[in-house]
């Protein structure tokens, strides 16, 4: 089979055509002009990839994105408790969580859908100093005890994690440790992703045999590979650091306002991804990633063998042979 180099060039340039997709993104304070804001702890977007290294071979990939709502959540959230006396560190513990508790109840969440995961009581000390005259001891001695607990709180939906705040906050839970998201049936939806990954390396390969290169003839390998993109991964932290401009004295003292940093989530870029599911969303989703790679190997042409035979004459005649 023979193909030029013109013919693999504009299939790159129909390829191309065919899987660009544009985005734009108001990416607002974040993008700030004049350095005026510092940003760190960037999501990566690595991206798994089914890698295939051979020689002489076409190479063909397809990329499937899709963002889906989570089914439930979980908030976690830790409680540390303090005191002299260690029944009355745990007494006070256990009514902050019951009265916790109960109030959720108010919002819909069960009894069995908020577990305790207890964590550590550990003693406190400090040190009492026994002075003498020409020395003095620093000796440890316990003073009290510190208990800590995670309380685990399930939900359905996600509008009243912030009722659900305010329901710890009023118990003295201030720390909100982290949210995890779960859907159900992700099997049935990366199957989703790989036929709609088929479809689209179906499509390259038309095109393709559209200018003689008969990769869907072909001998094939494929390789695949997919991940899950969680929300708490993708969050992106930034800090405002513009500062007032004005002349100081040599001896002024400068009171900086404080500033705390932000943050806002960041999904997956699309600029290398083929085909997105559900692309618009609103409030952070899980995100599947899935990626197939299919190697074609072509069949090669046989040179042809040229013999040359000396006849008895002495006349030299070439002869070809094909294998």
């Amino acid at each position: 089979m023979k193909t030029t180099k013109r013919q693999f060039l504009s299939v790159f340039f129909i390829l191309f055509f065919f899987s660009s997709v544009s985005f734009a993104q108001n990416r607002a304070n974040y993008n700030y002009s004049n350095s005026e804001y510092d940003s760190d702890q960037k999501p990566t977007q690595d991206l798994p990839s089914a890698t295939i290294f051979s020689n002489n071979v076409q190479q063909l990939e397809a990329t499937v994105l899709m963002n889906v709502t989570a089914d439930e959540y979980v908030a976690m959230f830790h409680i540390e408790q303090k005191g002299k006396i260690l029944k009355e560190v745990q007494q006070n513990m256990d009514k902050r969580i019951a009265d916790f508790q109960k109030e959720l109840q108010e919002l819909g969440i069960k009894e069995d859908e908020m577990i305790i995961d207890f964590l550590s009581l550990v003693p406190e000390y400090e040190y009492d100093i026994d002075k003498k005259l020409f020395s003095r001891t620093y000796n440890e001695v316990p003073v009290g005890f510190e208990l800590k607990k995670n309380v685990h709180v399930r939900f359905k939906d996600n509008k009243i994690l912030d009722k659900i705040i305010a329901k710890a906050a009023e118990n003295e839970i201030y720390d909100l440790s982290k949210v995890e998201y779960f859907i159900k049936d992700t099997d049935i939806l990366y199957q989703k992703l790989r036929k709609k990954a088929f479809e689209i390396i179906t499509k390259k390969e038309k095109i393709y045999d559209s200018l003689n290169i008969k990769l869907s003839k072909a001998e094939k390998i494929a390789d695949e590979n997919f991940h899950t993109f969680f929300p708490f991964d993708r969050y992106r932290s930034y800090e405002a650091i513009s500062k007032g401009k004005t002349s100081f004295s040599k001896n002024s003292k400068i009171n900086d306002e404080n500033r705390t940093p932000s943050a806002f989530y960041e999904k997956l870029d699309y600029d290398k991804i083929e085909c997105i599911i559900n692309p618009t969303i609103l409030e952070p989703a899980v995100q599947l990633f899935f990626t197939l790679k299919v190697r074609y190997i072509l069949p090669q042409e046989k040179d042809d063998k040229i013999i040359y035979i000396l006849t008895p004459t002495g006349e030299l005649k070439k002869v070809s042979l094909k294998e």
